[in-house]
């Protein structure tokens, strides 16, 4: 079969397509019809009823008007009561421009107006309109009720939904007979059509899928219209592409196997400039940077939480003289060693840095003056006994002094305060003789 005969195929489909959106244009215009029919009718019963309103409101201003001349208040108070009893008029009201006479019935309206106004919502319809004696008065108020014209709305409404119901009932069964119809005639053809389609199908998903195997499939479609050409064509192509996959597959094995060792070898570089960034290349420990980072950290956790944290700060007593009088090298022994017993006796939580040349910083999460001054003094005490050997037998022993800060995180905004309490405490131990521990205090 040519592609002549398959045009018309679609083409069919195409009709049963048309007719289907003709009926449904179709309804869309009859469901606008009835809507502008429904609006005109509304506009119309407002018309109407704003027609009345107006002669109704006139007509009795003139005569409470002619009561409040006469003091007829009983007249006026009866005629309020006649007005709300018609069915369309929720409420009446009289109110004097100075609220000292107020008669009214139902649901009343008291505004205030110098001029005939008009205010409509969903629910209702206000007129209102001046009483006039010999100078302004007051106001006269009718309150009109729309629940009448919304029950007609409403009930039209029902009508349509049952009308536009009914037509797409309708439509669905025409379009089912013209579905059901060429349906019919499409299955006559559907094998003869589209077998060999659904053969290059399953091929073309197996291809999809990574089978690589030869489609026999493919050896039935026995034709020389536009799909047997196709057919062989898809052949040739299968097997092109199952050998340029082959020789893909190969490269993108090599590839990714350079990228995992090149990734790895980055992930450890990275890695690696990440600790020398943030560690002293002498002592290990953490270097100052690292400390003004993770300091700035924990103390913002801290006072998230409440809690307090604990400074130690120390420095190398006598240390100018140690490098004039041995060299720097014995120096740098001493403060490695330093480094080396702050490491054995602090804790795993707490955070220790090399944060000058012979000072470090200690800083303790969560900690207690009673636990940092244990720990201060225990390291003074292995740094007092600490030596160093020297040429000739000799050896050299040096000693710490140790200032310790308590945060309030409640009163002190940033870490730098802490850290200048632990180094005027630091300082006043220094001052007061070295190798002791001292604790800031403010006093």
């Amino acid at each position: 079969m040519s592609l002549r005969n398959k045009f018309i195929l679609v083409l069919l489909s195409m009709i049963v397509f048309v007719v289907s959106l003709l009926t449904y244009l179709n309804l869309k215009e009859d469901e606008k019809t009835f809507n502008l029919q429904l609006e005109n009718r509304v506009a119309f019963m407002k018309k109407q009823m704003l027609k009345n309103a107006k002669y109704t409101i006139r007509y009795h201003a003139d005569e409470i008007e002619n009561d409040l001349a006469s003091m007829s208040l009983s007249h006026i108070a009866k005629t309020l009561k006649q007005l709300v009893e018609r069915e369309e008029i929720e409420g009446a009201s009289l109110v004097s421009d100075n609220k000292e006479m107020q008669l009214f019935e139902g649901r009343p309206d008291h505004r205030s107006v110098d001029k005939e106004t008009i205010e409509e919502n969903k629910d209702n319809i206000i007129i209102a309109t001046p009483i006039i004696l010999s100078t302004y008065w007051g106001t006269f108020s009718l309150v009109y009720s729309l629940d009448t014209l919304n029950q007609e709305i409403e009930k039209a409404q029902k009508i349509g939904a049952v009308k536009k119901r009914n037509n797409i009932q309708d439509a669905i069964i025409l379009a089912v007979f013209i579905f059901s119809f060429f349906g019919l005639l499409v299955s006559f053809w559907a094998r003869k059509l589209l077998y060999p389609i659904l053969l290059l199908t399953k091929s073309a998903q197996k291809m999809a899928d990574g089978e690589r195997e030869q489609f026999e499939e493919l050896s039935h479609v026995d034709r020389n219209d536009e799909v047997g050409i196709l057919a062989k064509t898809f052949q040739k192509m299968a097997n092109k592409l199952d050998y340029s996959h082959k020789e893909l597959q190969d490269l993108n094995e090599s590839l990714e196997e350079k990228i995992r060792a090149r990734t790895q070898d980055l992930e450890s570089s990275k890695e690696e400039l990440k600790i020398l960034a943030a560690t002293d290349p002498m002592t290990k420990l953490y270097n100052r940077r690292y400390f003004a980072t993770i300091s700035d950290k924990i103390f913002t956790e801290a006072k998230l939480g409440g809690n307090n944290i604990v400074l130690i700060m120390l420095d190398i007593d006598n240390f100018k003289k140690i490098n004039d009088t041995y060299g720097h090298h014995i120096g740098d022994k001493v403060i490695i060693s330093v480094a080396e017993i702050l490491k054995e006796r602090t804790r795993k939580s707490d955070i220790v840095c090399r944060y000058g040349g012979e000072e470090y910083m200690i800083l303790l999460p969560q900690g207690t003056i009673e636990i940092s001054m244990k720990i201060a003094e225990n390291i003074r005490e292995l740094v007092e006994q600490l030596t160093i050997e020297l040429e000739h037998e000799r050896v050299l022993s040096t000693t710490i002094s140790i200032g310790i800060s308590e945060t309030n995180t409640l009163v002190d905004s940033n870490i730098e305060i802490a850290i200048n309490k632990a180094d005027n405490a630091l300082y006043e131990a220094k001052r007061s003789g070295k190798n002791k521990v001292l604790v800031y205090s403010s006093n």
